[in-house]
Formats: structure tokens, sequence, C-alpha cells
């Protein structure tokens, strides 16, 4: 991936609602979640290997920390890093193979995790997936009422919304797996569903990821925030080509 996207692009279209609830994700309160804080945050997380560095060199570390020695990470750097976490880095090399892998490695990761009863749930247990789709504005019969996580995700592939789903499951496994609780969970798709359809022992089961350390990049709480940022991106690309298609049907 050569090219580099500032995060504050990204979101500088997003409205209050999805910066209130990216925010929270980076411990940021909700009254401070503007484009810049964000980024902010997100450099702070993601720097935290040269952090620790420093601060073991004994020098003092503030925020006001060079840009030079802790920059900011460009949307494509958060995906290359993900990957390499998760191990997938030889399988991607375009943005949208590591929007698609990465949420996947994380959905597949959770469910290694889970016992036999806590993934049959996963596949055959019903939930209402109408709030996913409404957050998208995607009106479709086909994939709305009641479904399972594991037909939801089939049916989003098949409709062209495979991103999307894909992003917001791996999210309510990577926030509630760090004891993450989102406010508006009913408008980032199917972290509220999932966390009522496996239960507490499940995302307590997921914390024992193991692949995240202290001295590197804090992946603990960055990949919930870039699982929500590209979900987030897609639905806002969803409704574009919505607004599009409406404007050229007569």
């Amino acid at each position: 991936m050569t090219k580099q996207t500032e995060l504050t692009a990204i979101l500088a279209s997003w409205d209050e609602r999805d910066k209130t609830i990216l925010a929270i994700l980076c411990d940021l309160d909700e009254s401070t979640a503007s484009t810049d804080a964000i980024s902010e945050q997100i450099r702070w997380m993601y720097n935290s290997r040269t952090r620790h560095r420093i601060k073991h060199s004994f020098k003092l570390v503030t925020r006001q920390s060079s840009s030079k020695d802790m920059p900011c990470p460009s949307y494509e750097a958060l995906l290359a890093g993900a990957a390499k976490k998760l191990g997938i880095q030889k399988h991607c090399t375009t943005i949208d193979e590591h929007e698609r892998y990465i949420p996947q490695a994380v959905i597949v990761a959770a469910l290694a995790k889970m016992n036999p009863a806590q993934r049959d749930r996963f596949f055959t247990q019903e939930f209402n997936a109408s709030p996913m789709w409404e957050a998208a504005d995607i009106k479709s019969r086909e994939i709305g009422g009641l479904r399972t996580a594991a037909s939801v995700l089939a049916l989003a592939n098949a409709s062209g919304h495979a991103i999307y789903a894909g992003a917001t499951t791996a999210l309510g496994f990577a926030t509630h797996a760090v004891g993450i609780t989102l406010p508006y969970a009913a408008y980032t798709g199917l972290s509220a569903t999932i966390a009522q359809l496996i239960g507490p022992p499940g995302w307590l089961a997921l914390a024992t990821y193991g692949f995240f350390k202290v001295t590197d990049t804090d992946w603990n709480k960055l990949m919930p925030v870039l699982l929500t940022i590209i979900a987030t991106k897609h639905r806002y690309e969803i409704l574009s080509r919505q607004r599009t298609q409406a404007a050229i049907t007569p």
C-alpha cells in the first residue's frame, strides 16, 4: 500500500455520534470527541513502544512529544500494523484485502477461544439484525429481521456489504474482549446483539488472546478503534452509493 491517508481526512466527514463512539474507544471524554483529539490519542496509543523506550531512558514523556519521534499513523499504517499483529500480513496487499481480512481474523480468533456450546450459539441462535442494517440505511428484506450471526455475514457478502458486516461483527468481539461497552452499540452493528448472544463467559475467554504486549503498539485498545473506523468508513460509502443511485434513478 503506497497510498497514505491521514486519519483526520477520514474522520472529517463523520457526524458527532460516530466521533463520540470513537472517542470513547480511545478513552476520551465524550465532550472531547474532536477529530484532532481522537487523532492525537491514536498517535499516543500507536507509539506506546517508543514511549516505553523513552521512559526507560529516564526521559520525560509528555503529550508534547515530538511528532518526529512519535508520528500519527496513517490509516494504511494502522491496517498494516493490525495485519502483522494478527499474522496475516503476507496475504494483504491492498486496502480492500486489509479491510476484509482483519475483521475475519478477529472473528476466527474469537471463535477459537469459545467452547463448543458458545460457538454453536454463534452459528445457530437467531437475533434481530435490524439495528445493524438501519445504521447503514440498508433497505433489504433479505438481510433484515431475525438471522444468525453466521447467516448475516453470508448474506452481507452476497449483497456487497461484507466489509461493513465483518467489521461490526469483529467489533462486538474486540470491544467485549477488553471490557468495553459502547453506549450507542445498536448503531455500530452487532456489538450489542453478539454480546447477548454469546454471554459474558465468552467475552472473558476472549481476553486471553495473548498477542498484545505492553511495550508494543497498544492493540488491546487500537483493534476496536481500527474496526470502528473500517465499519464506519464503509457505512458512509454505502450511504454515498445509495444517494448516487437515487440521483440517477428516474
